[in-house]
């Protein structure tokens, strides 16, 4: 019997999960389950041994855990309350904690799980990282020994100890966050949004929200260091101007600013994904020899598309458009293309894409 894949979508406007199994030889979605009661859910990770975790931002923000047995429908199991409003979660090397970014309140944090026991003055505590305005995003290294964040309205990406702490071992910021060990700058404006690392841990792809820009840095494993190597455009040729930072406040633009989103990696590490909103497409871009990029072609999409998910077989791009409420599984040809496989319904307004093997 051929394994399915398991794929979990975040519906903010319906305040629920949805799952699907994905068929790994046809690409077709089907439903499994609506999982309610999930007010503002904003961001998904999976753990290792198959809980997904579903962060949410409800009148208190708080992260609940899913139980996932096999491809039936998840069971919420216990949950514990975030710092702040979160727009992105991912998981803490060895899978004992999560880091948490909030947007709204420019921070980032690294909490325990759901479940787990918090002795005072234990690894186990909540620690608080000092990245910047509009913190959007936070990525461990694959070797588990920095963790790096994108400060969208500081354009700034920094990068600390993975475990929290600042290199003399205490807080040493004024608002009692770790100090980062490092940071570049982005260009003025371009709003880094989403750090991805590649499988080695010797590059790094960031997308910028409000240029739609995708920088690439090289990665020093001993000291966390980035440094740039290309900064290519994902939107050229769309027609569109450089948008603004974004917020309860900000008026909404309209469609003729950028407002780029997502960035994916395949798993053997030749192509690159990016979803811009305002068009409602996607960039495909070649990882040639050095971890550079060569733009491919562009692909029209769900309505726009903030989440995207590859599948753990790396046969399937997975796009949600959370302004029409449905999701496409597209298949990944040998040249990066795509060609639609399946597409499903969902709640109303899918933000985030999550898949399990």
């Amino acid at each position: 019997m051929t394994e399915q894949t398991l794929v979990a979508l975040a519906c903010t406007g319906a305040g629920a999960v949805d799952t699907f199994t994905l068929h790994p030889e046809t690409g077709r979605l089907e439903p499994v389950a609506r999982t309610a009661g999930l007010d503002g859910v904003a961001a998904l990770a999976f753990g290792p041994a198959g809980t997904l975790f579903a962060a949410c931002n409800g009148e208190l923000p708080r992260v609940v855990a899913l139980e996932t047995p096999g491809t039936g429908a998840p069971i919420e199991g216990e949950s514990r309350g975030l710092p702040a409003s979160t727009c992105f979660i991912s998981l803490a090397p060895g899978g004992e904690a999560l880091f948490s970014a909030s947007y709204g309140d420019g921070r980032l944090d690294r909490v325990p799980l759901p479940g787990s026991e918090c002795a005072p003055g234990s690894e186990g505590e909540t620690r608080t990282y000092s990245t910047g305005r509009n913190t959007h995003c936070a990525a461990a290294s694959p070797d588990g020994r920095h963790l790096y964040a994108t400060s969208l309205g500081d354009d700034l990406i920094t990068w600390f100890p993975a475990d929290g702490r600042s290199p003399d071992g205490a807080p040493v910021t004024a608002d009692g966050g770790a100090a980062p060990s490092g940071y570049v700058a982005a260009e003025a404006g371009s709003g880094p949004r989403y750090i991805r690392l590649n499988a080695a841990g010797d590059r790094a792809y960031v997308v910028h929200e409000l240029t739609g820009d995708v920088a690439v840095y090289s990665r020093d494993a001993e000291t966390g260091q980035l440094g740039l190597l290309q900064r290519v455009s994902a939107v050229e040729g769309l027609g569109l101007e450089p948008g603004p930072v974004r917020s309860a406040e900000t008026p909404d633009p309209g469609p003729s600013v950028v407002w780029a989103a997502d960035l994916r990696l395949t798993p053997d590490g030749r192509y690159l994904y990016t979803s811009e909103r305002s068009t409602s497409t996607v960039a495909c871009f070649a990882i040639r020899d050095g971890g550079t990029l060569e733009f491919l072609g562009r692909t029209d999409t769900e309505a726009q598309p903030c989440g995207m998910a590859i599948d753990p077989s790396g046969r399937f791009l997975l796009v949600c458009g959370e302004a029409f409420s449905q999701v496409t599984a597209y298949r990944i040809g040998e040249d990066g293309s795509l060609s639609e496989a399946s597409r499903a319904e969902t709640s109303t307004g899918p933000l985030w894409i999550e898949c399990r093997a």
